[in-house]
Formats: structure tokens, C-alpha cells, sequence
């Protein structure tokens, strides 16, 4: 096999987690070897990828795209049920400016702890305040009511 260009674990979630913010399906496609057995390298990103959908699946699985589009700092989806996860890829600093919201915000909590995020309303858009201790490396994700 010449091409050894495999995608990190972590390119690959984002790229589906943007797919998803866009209202898009994620299609992956990984082909056996000559002998019929998917390649290690292929094997160890699909597990890693399953085990991050276990924790953060119900953000990606029946959503559709949330009221932020796409953004160069992620992304959001939304639930049947109404809420909204806002998915932070990219985080340059502690404070994150996103897109004025349709409704005034109920609650801003963080996905993993369920601990307050610290916001401000303003009339550019929603301040967030998001310590570099809450950073996850591949996806910070907020759970958002409005």
C-alpha cells in the first residue's frame, strides 16, 4: 500500500462533528487489504472513533444542524428534543466570541461536568469564557437552552 496518509483520530471527528454542523451525513471509507483484513492503522482510529461517539454520540446521532453555522472555531448541532451543542475545535484563547442566538440563553453548561459556562450577551454575539482547564483537545462541547 503506497499511500501511509492515514487521518488522525482527531481530524477525523472533527471533520464529522463539522459534517453534522452543516446538516451533512459522514461517510468513511476504509477498504480491506488483499487478505481481507482492514489495516491496523485503520482499526485503531475506528475503535478510538467508537469510543468517543459512546461518550459524546447523543451531540452528533439523530442532530441536525444547529442555529450557529459552521464557524472557523467549530461548529453546532441540535437535538430533537431541542437542544443545542455547540462543538469548540479550534479555541485560540479563554474567550470566544460566537453568533447572537435567536432566543436569550436559559443555561450554558459544559457537556462533560455539567459545571456553568461563563457568558456574556452582547450586542455582538455571546461572549464564552472557556479556561484553558476546560479545553478538550479534540471537541469542547457546551450544552445550550434557550
Amino acid at each position: 500500500i503506497k499511500d501511509q496518509d492515514y487521518k488522525s483520530t482527531k481530524r477525523l471527528i472533527q471533520t464529522m462533528v463539522k459534517a453534522a454542523g452543516f446538516g451533512a451525513n459522514f461517510l468513511l471509507n476504509t477498504g480491506p487489504m488483499p487478505n481481507g483484513e482492514i489495516q491496523p492503522e485503520n482499526v485503531k482510529t475506528l475503535l478510538e472513533m467508537g469510543e468517543w461517539l459512546e461518550k459524546y454520540g447523543e451531540t452528533i446521532y439523530g442532530t441536525r444542524k444547529g442555529p450557529i453555522s459552521p464557524q472557523d472555531w467549530g461548529a453546532s448541532t441540535v437535538s430533537k428534543d431541542g437542544t443545542i451543542y455547540i462543538h469548540i475545535l479550534e479555541q485560540k484563547d479563554e474567550n470566544l466570541l460566537i453568533p447572537a442566538l435567536p432566543s436569550k440563553i436559559k443555561s450554558l453548561t459544559y457537556f462533560d461536568s455539567g459545571e456553568k459556562v461563563k457568558f456574556k450577551e452582547t450586542e455582538f454575539g455571546v461572549l464564552l469564557n472557556i479556561p484553558e482547564d476546560k479545553v478538550d483537545e479534540i471537541d469542547t462541547i457546551l450544552v445550550l437552552k434557550i
